[in-house]
């Protein structure tokens, strides 16, 4: 236990913790008011600028007393006053560091429980100064200030005060550092200052002058230039990320040195840990946040620039980061994130852990609903280690992700020796500076050509290049089971039984489900994608092993509980890119029929077979609709569809031993696209049949005996794909408004009258089955349905809830960020397949050719009911037209899908017609299995599976996808962007919910004292 001290004498006037004080700077004149209403405060006034770095005890209270409307006004009214602030608070963090009494000592545990530990003076009434406040409150108004400084429209006058550089004063270069925090040497000096590039050049020449005769009139001197307030802002803030007693434990301090570049944890370029007490590390925990969420307000300048500029406009603050910090530096940071991060990753991920998490957290949600205080302090009863971790996790992800201006990766040459890193080359090995020194070994014999569209280098990102040299197994191993882990942990929360049942709180001010302390959902899925897209190694390792399926169920079943949402079908549309390009992986695919699923999934999520029937099932449920709380079906974005089938079209050629739910689910699919509704409603549609079409063609081509359900499944619906080989928009619209007219008899009832109407009305133009049963006939040969119409049209109402809901929708124009390829797959050439000879010269036999479709397009659109059921059928001001139908619907390839039905048809319907209906099924399966398409179908084309590939507007999209999620983020508890002029995406402000927990505490106590609802008064 311990002993309260005596209350000192006199108590501060301004009340005994301090309150008076803080009010006062919100409303005096002396106060945050100051600087919008006096012009040219000097930067000598000590008394009014201390206030901002000795007044505030946490964030909540910064950005309580301090809103951004405060500064606004003061840099439209007053910017001079905003400059010298940001000149004090600066030079205040240099200082700082320079300093050997920063930084104080952690509270102890005496202190922190004694009531007057916020006193300004201690108990014997001298004044202590608190060097780690002091540091922290520079950061908390930095936070707050810089946001609004980067939204204003003055931008010459932030590159006055943040980016303009100074002439060196003589004193300075012996007390001012930049790395190290003013404790380098002196002689270190010279890399502090930045001067001309030419300046070497220009040297040498004199050097070789006054060698050989004195020089007669040597050139003036040119001034050496300081760095600018922006890099001294950043730099200062890497020093504070590796300063001992701050952000690192005391031990780490050798000699006078604090700032020592030292990875924060093991993992990745170091074996161990810096050892500290559980009360230390927490401490250098919420230090380390607060510095980190510094650096991410300095990378959100990027926020602040139009959508159209964000690639071609570089981000200084971010752009300096990433390419003039020192690489040694840049290591060190990365390889700390990086711990951090994935060491965030539970030790086993049981139902017991996530129901216990569960628990917590329903607590966590209830406390902060009963305490509405504005930014109160509500990070103290959180995680340090859980905030840290988020935001390690998103400064990690936005580094990863810049690319503007001259941080670009660069293209890829044909010749790999082209591209050898000269002069800089010196560099590519990170060199050792400690005894915990980093040992991240890069892999240079790797072919550059094979990164993809574009090569990171030391020249354009160093956080980008670094990763992509990571190649050990260990490194690739440990971060891929981290990553996985946490993914896994996230998608037990999301299901689990107290995350489902939280509806009821609600009511209470419980604004949601709880989500895990880590909540790294998006910043995970966003950190695996740029790991498989920068690094080949690890995307060789995760598809080499057996850990490629998990990936896939990590980012289908956290699709799968996000497609419902509408705030994040942006997350939902990057994780079906992020498939597509898992796909397109070469071993990808040949692992689903074979590879088990080994993390535990969410029970109503997991599928009954291999991993090929969750993978194509999973997709099935991402794009089918889902019950909505208004009762009426919804799906997730459409965007996403392309990237999906795609992905199903990348895995057809291995896909072995479908499931007849599997099966049954893909031709759901080719059914649903394939409805004229969807069909004709968007340009972009057609695509996705062609899709399923390209994934069904694979399946014939490469294993169709060892998937006998499917083939089944295909012959049942062979009048879809008979039908789609036919297909006119005469047609399409006559089956639209045939279906129209029938859902509306069935709405009001049976009526003799309309069905004959529609009977008589059929019957000038030839059905779409008359047309395929004449053309049929007349290759001698009479096709009686497998299935009768009616099971066809129970089939086809089956998929209705599907359909119908992406015909409510108003499905966007789709731009399939992966055109097909050259070759066999693409549109204009599919049709080769079945008219052209294969690779070793075998060409169709006539009996083959004679099976192929016949298209007749010369059909009368003069009608002008027809004219105007295209205007309507098409969405978003589309019409389609009978040219636009021929351009898609001749390179549709189809012809091997209808050469294997004409195959497979007739023999099948023998069985089925030679034995009993319920006794068939089998023999046809057995029949199935044993069937060989070869000598029918055309020579297989070679597999060229379609990866997703970057563009300059996917960049902008994921850029903005990445720094909204954040924004988003960053309103509690600080709301750090809100109220700023964000520019990159719009910001829709959501009316907060108020007064739910006092209606609900009036109506238990009404309950209680037995009044009615008419005795209550209504708020």
């Amino acid at each position: 236990m311990f002993s309260l001290p005596k209350l000192p004498t006199q108590l501060p006037k301004f009340g005994i913790l301090s309150d008076d004080a803080k009010l006062s700077f919100r409303t005096s004149p002396k106060g945050v008011r100051r600087l919008a209403e006096e012009k040219n405060i000097p930067l000598t006034d000590d008394d009014y600028w201390s206030q901002y770095v000795t007044l505030f005890d946490t964030g909540g209270e910064t950005f309580t007393l301090i809103s951004p409307g405060d500064i606004y006004r003061a840099a439209v009214q007053c910017p001079e006053n905003v400059a010298t602030l940001l000149r004090f608070l600066v030079g205040k963090l240099t200082i700082l560091l320079g300093d050997h009494t920063f930084p104080s000592p952690p509270p102890s545990i005496t202190s922190t429980l004694n009531p007057f530990n916020s006193l300004p003076i201690n108990i014997t009434g001298a004044t202590e100064r608190n060097t780690t406040k002091e540091a922290l409150n520079c950061i908390r108004v930095l936070s707050r200030v810089l946001p609004v400084i980067f939204g204003l429209d003055n931008a010459e006058w932030e590159q006055e005060v943040m980016w303009k550089r100074e002439a060196v004063v003589a004193t300075q270069v012996a007390t001012t550092g930049i790395y190290g925090g003013g404790t380098q040497a002196a002689e270190e000096a010279a890399q502090f200052v930045i001067d001309d590039e030419d300046d070497d050049d220009a040297e040498t020449p004199i050097l070789q002058q006054n060698a050989s005769q004195p020089a007669t009139n040597p050139p003036p001197e040119r001034p050496k230039l300081q760095p600018s307030r922006a890099e001294r802002l950043i730099n200062n803030t890497i020093d504070l990320l590796f300063c001992a007693g701050f952000t690192l434990p005391s031990q780490t301090q050798v000699d006078h040195h604090k700032v020592q570049y030292v990875i924060w944890e093991k993992g990745v370029g170091s074996s161990y840990t810096p050892s500290s007490t559980s009360r230390e590390q927490s401490y250098i925990n919420s230090n380390r946040a607060e510095v980190l969420r510094l650096l991410l307000i300095l990378f959100s300048k990027q926020i602040y620039l139009q959508p159209s500029s964000i690639v071609h406009i570089p981000t200084l603050y971010t752009q300096y980061f990433v390419q003039r910090v020192p690489r040694k530096l840049i290591l060190t940071t990365l390889c700390s994130l990086v711990n951090i991060v994935v060491n965030s990753a539970p030790a086993s991920n049981s139902q017991n852990s996530s129901l216990g998490a569960g628990i917590a957290e329903v607590g966590k949600g209830i406390s902060k609903s009963l305490n509405q205080l504005p930014y109160s302090q509500v990070w103290k009863g959180d995680d340090s280690r859980a905030i840290l971790a988020s935001l390690a996790a998103q400064v990690l992800v936005v580094a990863l992700d810049y690319q503007s201006g001259t941080a670009r990766d660069v293209q890829p040459v044909s010749n790999p020796d082209d591209v050898i890193l000269s002069p800089g080359r010196e560099e590519t090995q990170p060199s050792t500076t400690t005894a915990h020194a980093i040992s991240v070994q890069m892999s240079h014999s790797e072919s550059r050509t094979e990164s993809g569209p574009g090569i990171s280098s030391p020249r354009t990102n160093h956080f980008r290049y670094f990763v992509s040299r990571i190649h050990r197994p260990a490194d690739l191993g440990y971060l891929l089971d981290g990553i996985v882990g946490i993914l896994a942990e996230e998608l037990g929360q999301m299901s689990s039984i107290i995350g489902i049942g939280l509806g009821a709180l609600q009511g209470v001010g419980v604004t949601g489900p709880p989500r895990s302390a880590n909540n790294l959902a998006q910043e995970m899925a966003m950190l695996l994608w740029k790991l498989l897209e920068i690094n080949r190694k690890f995307s060789a390792y995760v598809v080499g092993g057996d850990r490629a399926v998990d990936v896939m169920a990590c980012i289908l079943c956290l699709s799968l509980e996000l497609k419902d949402k509408p705030k994040s079908h942006g997350i939902c549309i990057s994780l079906s890119y992020m498939m597509q390009s898992l796909s397109a992986e070469a071993g990808f695919g040949s692992q689903l029929p074979s590879v088990p699923i080994r993390i535990s999934l969410p029970s109503k999520w997991n599928t009954i077979g291999t991993a090929a029937d969750f993978f194509i099932s999973s997709i099935y449920a991402i794009l089918s609709p889902s019950p909505s709380n208004s009762g009426s079906p919804q799906a997730s974005s459409p965007s996403s569809y392309p990237a999906l089938i795609i992905s199903i079209a990348n895995c057809a050629p291995y896909l072995k031993n479908l499931s007849v739910t599997s099966s049954n689910k893909l031709v759901q699919l080719m059914t649903t696209f394939a409805d004229p509704r969807i069909l004709l409603a968007d340009e972009g549609n057609p695509r996705l049949v062609y899709f399923m079409l390209d994934a069904f063609n694979s399946i014939l081509f490469h294993h169709p005996s060892e998937n006998p359900h499917f083939l089944y499944s295909l012959l049942r619906s062979h009048a879809i794909f008979q039908d789609l080989a036919i297909f006119t928009l005469a047609r399409g619209l006559r089956d639209i408004k045939q279906r129209e007219e029938e859902t509306r008899s069935s709405e009001h009832g049976p009526n003799p009258q309309a069905k004959q109407s529609t009977r008589n009305s059929d019957a000038s133009p030839e059905a779409p089955h008359e047309e395929k049963a004449r053309l049929l006939a007349a290759e001698g040969r009479v096709s009686p349905p497998l299935v009768d119409r009616q099971s066809i049209a129970r089939e086809l109402e089956s998929s209705s809830p599907l359909a119908n809901t992406l015909l409510n929708q108003s499905i966007e124009s789709i731009r399939i960020a992966s055109p097909p390829p050259t070759g066999s797959s693409n549109w204009s050439e599919q049709r080769q397949f079945a008219s052209s000879s294969g690779d070793h010269g075998q060409a169709l036999s006539e009996k083959a050719r004679g099976k192929l479709r016949e298209r007749d397009d010369s059909l009368d659109m003069s009608d002008p009911a027809l004219r105007a059921a295209a205007v309507a059928v098409g969405k978003n001001g589309f019409i389609p037209t009978q040219e636009w139908v021929s351009s898609w619907q001749r390179g549709l390839p189809i012809d091997p899908i209808l050469l294997a039905i004409s195959e497979l048809l007739p023999k099948v319907q023998q069985i089925q017609s030679s034995m009993n209906r319920p006794a068939s099924s089998p023999a046809v399966l057995d029949f199935l299995r044993v069937v060989d398409l070869k000598r029918v179908l055309p020579q297989p084309p070679p597999i060229q599976p379609r990866p997703f590939l970057w563009t300059e507007s996917s960049l902008v999209w994921i850029t903005s996808l990445i720094w909204g999620d954040i924004y988003v983020k960053g309103m509690s508890p600080l709301a750090i962007w809100n109220g700023t002029n964000v520019r990159l995406f719009y910001v829709k402000q959501a009316q907060p919910a108020q007064r739910q927990i006092t209606e609900a505490v009036s109506n238990v106590m009404g309950g209680i004292l037995g009044r009615g609802d008419g005795s209550r008064p209504r708020a």
